[in-house]
């Protein structure tokens, strides 16, 4: 019998093992067919998309660069002026817009304006007229489509941009501008490209002739290449990826190899419990032995007098019940019901589901916007429920548009393309402005007619690692209450819905922005400026701005980049102007100007390297201002000098002092009136001659304007200005849950001799030789400290009274 038990058992082993075998050879086979039919597939797609991201990326930013160009053109050829001054032959007027030509076009190789019927060959020029260009000289007369056209004089490459004066199709042109920029302003259309990731070209084909090879840049061994026309041009960009583009668009098979092995092994290890359950009858001692554990558990039961069915009936000692928790019932006997009482929950009613804390973090939702770390808490459920409210906001306040636009920060595209799928599942169309700094955001809601209110994704001077979003509904800032109800609409789920979506479309505002300041501000004299963008979102549009006014630009750190490489995008923290001091010495600049990540914020460098805090900049425009439009209200934040009180009050007006926050001094401004308002953060906001809102870009160009007529040097200027010992702002990290409980503590229980005591943002205390404030930041978990006195000595007895009476409330904080 024995001996029959081996037998049988090694007859179901080779049965189990030729199942097993057979099995591991399918998985294999259905692994490799996986494997080659998406896997590899997979990972050209990924490579394919990789590739059209990179042309179509290069494509726009050369777009948007010759758009810009004609838009230059343009602002010329369509004013009157010009057109009148040809046609009269005034040749003053005509030097003086050759004059401007030559300031917004300052590295061109030849600027003509040739008149109707007069152009002629001219192969001696340094930018020849040959019959190519006579031919687009003969369609700009016409009023026939023209565009930019490179050829190739020698060796390099120049390239022509035409427009018809005057540019209205109406009327017939009298000449015709041509402007002729040189093969280094061609390479300024790839300076972008990453070369890194591979060979970018530039091509030019007429027709069915051979493509012309203009400029190329970067490397590549790959066969693999993509071409593309460029909308509107004669062009075409060709790419082909490096190895380094391909490898990083390969697959990772570690998650593939990892799913079919547990697959795999699943699988076997179910087959094989399947073959023991059909071979173990085979076996009387599998049987005996099962019937002996059986027979054991009986006798168990009856050994102890209790049934397998009590198991779960626990003794609890009386000091050990709060152990298991309230839902428990505790018995008379000590011993726990293990059965959980359930509440019964009505399902006819219709209700929204719950959304539960950790989609919708409480931190996040601050005073003047929505901001934290990217990870974790702006999730992509987080951000399409926000983007919902918010186009369910903007549809109940009558708008069938929203403006988006976002910062250069890396996870910045992601987070605004879940925002924008948000928005349109609501009904809301879109219309995305791309990176632009946040002023150009509000400048879009004021006037496009399309909308008025926007949202621009951005954690302003944070660090690279937040991000979060600034919202305007009907031209205003939201803050504090608005935004709770946003928070309540994402809890809620308070969404409208629609059958079909928002439509998305693409706007580039930056021309319009740059002449609206242009036709605003005018500059006596040639400036010097030195320009720190800081990697963040005035890197492109700031230099062009300047530019455009006709100053002598010097661009540092004027790259995107969200990682902020060089320095943190905050200007106002002195370390941040470092390079900026030293840029500015060296190149003997009029000045340096430097501005936050999203470039709604200022900060000044003298010629001699003097930083010049915002609320003394806010004295120089209230002098300003207020001269014009005596009795006019300035508003500036408890964090500024006490000067500004004494000097508006000198200048005929009215001071006020209020909270910090740009949203805030806003609504301030509009409840007021106000002309102007600033923070020592470096907002400033000009109603004057701009729309209230805050533009470290715009209040540049009225510094410059007030310099240029005044004919002195910034250090000059602010010598005339009172200036007293104080600090900067200093911050002290405080968990976020803390912040707020500390200052109402301290304004509770603080103690401070012959002090005033504000409160309405944190804790400002005004002594009769300085003052001291402390509040909780509202961007991040700190609290924000600054001291200002009439003497070193007064200045250090105010910080230590503030001191004693922190370390009271919170013994930890020290400064």
């Amino acid at each position: 019998m024995r001996i029959a038990n081996i037998k049988n058992w090694g007859n179901a082993e080779k049965q189990t093992a030729a199942i097993l075998c057979g099995l591991l050879t399918v998985c294999i086979g259905v692994g490799a067919w996986y494997y080659q039919r998406y896997v590899v597939i997979e990972a050209e797609q990924a490579l394919d998309k990789a590739i059209d991201s990179m042309v179509s990326t290069q494509i726009d930013a050369i777009g948007h660069r010759i758009g810009s160009l004609n838009q230059d053109l343009k602002r010329f050829t369509s004013r009157e002026a010009l057109t009148k001054a040809i046609v009269q032959e005034e040749p003053v007027t005509i030097r003086s817009f050759m004059s401007s030509l030559e300031k917004a076009f300052p590295k061109a190789l030849s600027i003509r304006i040739i008149r109707r019927g007069t152009a002629q060959l001219d192969r001696e020029h340094a930018a020849p007229i040959r019959f190519a260009e006579l031919d687009m000289i003969t369609r700009a007369e016409n009023h026939q489509p023209i565009t930019i056209e490179a050829a190739k004089i020698g060796e390099s490459w120049q390239f022509n941009l035409l427009a018809p004066i005057p540019h209205n199709q109406d009327q017939t042109p009298v000449a015709t501008l041509m402007v002729t920029l040189n093969q280094r302003d061609i390479a300024q259309l790839l300076r972008d490209a990453d070369q890194d990731s591979g060979r970018f070209e530039l091509l030019q084909q007429f027709g069915r002739h051979p493509a012309q090879l203009i400029l190329g840049i970067g490397k590549s061994d790959s066969q693999k290449s993509v071409t593309k026309d460029i909308p509107n041009t004669l062009w075409k960009l060709r790419f082909s990826p490096s190895q380094n583009t391909v490898d990083a668009s390969g697959i990772n098979l570690l998650p593939f190899l990892s799913a079919w092995f547990i697959v795999t092994a699943l699988l076997l290890s179910g087959a094989f419990q399947l073959c023991r359950r059909q071979f173990a009858p085979h076996s009387s001692r599998g049987s005996r032995t099962v019937q002996e554990f059986d027979q054991k558990v009986r006798e168990h039961q009856l050994t102890n007098g209790r049934k397998m069915d009590d198991i779960l009936d626990i003794e609890v000692n009386a000091d050990d019940e709060d152990l298991l928790g309230d839902s428990f019932d505790t018995q008379h006997s000590g011993k726990v019901s293990a059965t959980p009482s359930l509440d019964i929950v009505n399902n006819d009613e219709e209700t929204a589901p719950a959304v539960s804390d950790e989609l919708i973090p409480e931190e996040v939702f601050r005073a003047y916007d929505i901001r934290g770390l990217a990870d974790p808490y702006l999730s992509p459920e987080f951000v399409q429920r926000l983007g919902q409210a918010l186009g369910s906001e903007a549809i109940d306040q009558g708008e069938e548009t929203m403006i988006v636009a976002r910062d250069c920060r890396v996870h910045s595209p992601e987070i605004c393309e879940q925002l924008i799928a948000g928005i349109t599942s609501t009904g809301c169309h879109v219309l995305d402005l791309g990176i632009v700094p946040t002023p150009l955001l509000y400048f879009a809601c004021h006037v496009l007619p399309s909308s008025n209110s926007g949202v621009v994704v951005t954690a302003s001077h944070n660090g690279p690692k937040y991000n979060g979003f600034k919202m305007v509904f009907n031209r205003n800032t939201i803050s504090d209450q608005g935004i709770q109800y946003i928070k309540q609409r994402m809890q809620q789920q308070a969404f409208a819905s629609s059958d079909s979506p928002g439509q998305v479309s693409q706007q580039d505002i930056s021309a319009e922005y740059i002449e609206q300041i242009f036709s605003d501000i005018a500059l006596a004299g040639d400036i010097t400026v030195v320009i720190d963008a800081g990697n963040g979102a005035t890197s492109e549009i700031a230099p062009r701005l300047f530019e455009e006014l006709g100053c002598t630009v010097i661009p540092m750190y004027c790259e995107f980049d969200g990682r902020f490489p060089n320095h943190a995008a905050d200007p106002s923290r002195e370390r941040n102007l470092r390079d900026l001091i030293k840029a500015v010495r060296k190149h003997r600049a009029d000045l340096g100007i430097a501005f936050d990540g999203d470039g709604d914020r200022l900060g000044v460098v003298t010629p001699e390297g003097k930083i010049i805090w915002p609320d003394r900049q806010l004295m120089l425009f209230a002098k300003d201002i207020v001269s014009r439009n005596p009795g006019t209200d300035v508003l500036f934040d408890v964090k500024c000098t006490r000067q500004l009180n004494s000097l508006v009050s000198s200048y005929g007006g009215r001071p006020i002092m209020w909270k910090t926050g740009h949203s805030l001094m806003k609504a301030k401004m509009a409840e007021t009136g106000a002309l102007l308002g600033g923070e020592l953060s470096g907002h400033i906001f000009f109603k004057e001659r701009w729309f209230g809102f805050d533009d470290g870009m715009y209040s540049a160009a009225r510094l410059m304007e007030i310099m240029s007529l005044r004919d002195q040097d910034l250090d000059t200027i602010f010598s005339s200005f009172p200036e007293l010992p104080a600090t900067p702002e200093i911050k002290i990290d405080v968990e976020e849950s803390e912040k707020f409980q500390i200052i109402e503590d301290l304004i509770s229980h603080g103690h401070f001799e012959d002090g005033r005591l504000t409160t309405i943002d944190g804790l400002r205390v005004d002594f009769a030789h300085g003052w001291g404030l402390v509040r909780a930041s509202n961007t991040s978990p700190a609290l924000t400290l600054r001291f200002e006195a009439n003497t070193e000595e007064q200045l250090e007895d105010i910080q230590e009274q503030f001191r004693a009476e922190i370390a009271k409330i919170a013994p930890s904080i020290s400064f």
